[in-house]
């Protein structure tokens, strides 16, 4: 488990090291906002589409070959900055290519990580067991940001992606030895995926729903808040990495949580804390401001994340474990695309806070599926069956 753990924290730099630098480079290049939403959002579009094709990979090939192959991905990425191939003022067809290629990595690492946990924990530990690996990749969020601003500031976009390459191959030394865990997960059931598209069972809907509608304030966080913030003198990076600490602060004792108090009241909670925070973001921006609304998505995503990828598991079983996993991710990506490409046509017209809005309904009707989903009724006790 800890070398899942650190494996998985040092891969995710390859993406989170360039949630706040990419936007501010472009920025600078002297691109629209509008232009920089859209391409922040080509890795979410990406991810929708890789992870489909990741959970079947899982399910046939196991999740320490898929989450490897991610992982180049990142790799890839990061050259194509180093090399100057792509530049933030130059052609947008490579910075297109680098946030593909992001976008592929994301989609493969996590649900990856996430499929290998049942080989190496007992079942009664899978819940805390999920939220930790998850952790580990909050841990990275919260690092990133500040201090890929301050290589940014202080030396270029090509020497922020240098490190992620550096981050991303320490942790590819890590996750290279994990091929028994790999294989215990994989034996631990019958495999019957026979072709690369991933499983679906009914009763993965309702989860998969509620995720992608909360995290559509993702998108649009992501792709417009650096801009707004920048422009209004506050520090940008700080939301994120308060946003992150609020996570790492939050999801192992909401892991632990779940089977006490059920799925159903956590993800409600934090559904409500998610709504503070952003209606926070809707004053007009100031670093303190910033800092509370991050701690308060990140407590909100720590208290909704872990009871989903459990209730995603237990209605799973190990031969489309990767699968769920895998739509887990499409999910998230499809509510990040819909806040950053799809308001970046009427960005200018809409503007941020109509945005954001947009966003808190999308939470509000995540809440509402939460309390109607008849699986979601059950008593803590029945959680654990």
């Amino acid at each position: 488990m800890v070398r899942l753990i650190m494996g998985v924290g040092l891969t995710q730099v390859g993406f989170h090291l360039f949630i706040v630098s990419l936007p501010l480079a472009l920025l600078a290049a002297g691109r629209p906002d509008a232009g920089i939403g859209a391409l922040m959002g080509v890795a979410a579009l990406t991810q929708v589409a890789a992870a489909f094709v990741a959970g079947g990979l899982i399910d046939r090939f196991g999740g320490r070959l898929v989450l490897l192959g991610g992982a180049t991905a990142f790799l890839s990425a990061s050259a194509l900055l180093v090399s100057g191939v792509a530049v933030a003022d130059g052609s947008i067809t490579p910075l297109v290519a680098v946030r593909v290629l992001q976008g592929i990595g994301i989609a493969a690492c996590m649900p990856a990580a996430l499929s290998l946990v049942p080989g190496m924990v007992p079942a009664l530990r899978l819940a805390p067991a999920l939220a930790v690996v998850g952790v580990a990749a909050n841990m990275s969020l919260a690092l990133s940001p500040p201090i890929s601003l301050a290589v940014l500031h202080g030396a270029s976009l090509q020497v922020v992606a240098a490190m992620a390459m550096a981050g991303v191959a320490a942790g590819v030394v890590l996750v290279w030895p994990l091929g028994r865990a790999d294989q215990a997960a994989r034996s631990a059931g019958p495999r019957v995926s026979r072709t690369f598209r991933p499983a679906w069972r009914r009763a993965w809907a309702a989860p998969l729903a509620m995720s992608a509608l909360f995290v559509a304030h993702w998108g649009v966080l992501t792709g417009y808040l650096p801009q707004r913030a920048t422009a209004d003198g506050a520090d940008v990076g700080l939301f994120f990495t308060a946003d992150a600490i609020g996570v790492l602060l939050a999801r192992i004792p909401a892991g632990m949580l779940v089977e006490r108090l059920g799925p159903r009241l956590l993800i409600v909670a934090g559904l409500a804390v998610t709504i503070a925070g952003l209606l926070v973001l809707l004053l007009p921006p100031t670093t303190p401001l910033l800092l509370a609304a991050g701690a308060a998505t990140g407590i909100g995503a720590a208290l909704i994340v872990p009871p989903v990828t459990f209730e995603l598991s237990r209605r799973s079983d190990d031969s489309d474990r990767g699968s769920a996993f895998a739509l887990f991710a499409v999910a998230f990506s499809v509510g990040v695309a819909l806040g950053s490409i799809g308001i970046a046509p009427i960005f200018d017209r809409v503007g941020f806070e109509v945005a954001l809005v947009a966003g808190i309904g999308a939470c509000i009707l995540a809440a509402v599926l939460a309390v109607v989903d008849p699986e979601l009724r059950r008593q803590p006790a029945q959680a654990r069956a």
